[in-house]
């Protein structure tokens, strides 16, 4: 081999040297940029997602306050309707039972009236039964006048027929009770 070949070759192994050392840093370089560019990228991300998680996080707490007005509103709207329902209701319930009280105290009136007026009846009659009784009593005890022949009390007793004259009746027992007094009652026909 000659020396011109030996440095044709030497030449060439050098550029291939250098060529090679070149792509070799190259190389070097690209994955030393493409690390950077992977850890610049993971920080990018965790930044975002941190920043991601914290918009929804406010955005939540957002959708929850706003559901909360909402639902507030829809229970108040509820409270709202179900009392105008129960008003609406009640008012004819209420004047049914007013009605029914005016009713009531008007019949206890009226009751309380004809109690009374029977009362006073009862009362009346009572007296009248014990007049009759007393009546019927003087009239059995009293003696039966003799019928006397003189003019001056047979001009009187022409006025007033006498007692003994007409037929005198059995004896009837003192009613005590009201079945005695009254014994057809009670009895069916």
């Amino acid at each position: 081999m000659s020396m011109s070949s030996v440095v044709i070759i030497s030449l060439a192994a050098a550029v291939i040297l250098v060529i090679g050392g070149s792509l070799v840093m190259y190389m070097a370089s690209l994955v030393k940029t493409a690390y950077e560019l992977k850890v610049q990228i993971g920080a990018d991300i965790d930044s975002r997602l941190s920043k991601i998680s914290e918009d929804l996080d406010k955005k939540s707490r957002w959708i929850k306050r706003d559901l909360i007005e909402e639902i507030e509103k829809i229970k108040v709207a509820l409270e709202t309707e179900n009392t105008r329902k129960f008003e609406a209701l009640a008012v004819p319930l209420t004047n049914s039972v007013e009605g029914f009280d005016a009713q009531a105290r008007r019949d206890r009136i009226e009751w309380t009236a004809a109690i009374e007026r029977n009362r006073i009846l009862i009362a009346q009659l009572d007296s009248q039964i014990e007049d009759v009784r007393n009546d019927l009593k003087t009239a059995l005890s009293a003696p039966p006048q003799p019928m006397s022949l003189d003019l001056s009390t047979e001009s009187a007793d022409i006025a007033s027929p006498p007692l003994t004259s007409a037929p005198v009746p059995p004896v009837p027992p003192d009613p005590q009770t009201m079945s005695q007094f009254l014994p057809d009652l009670g009895r069916k026909r």
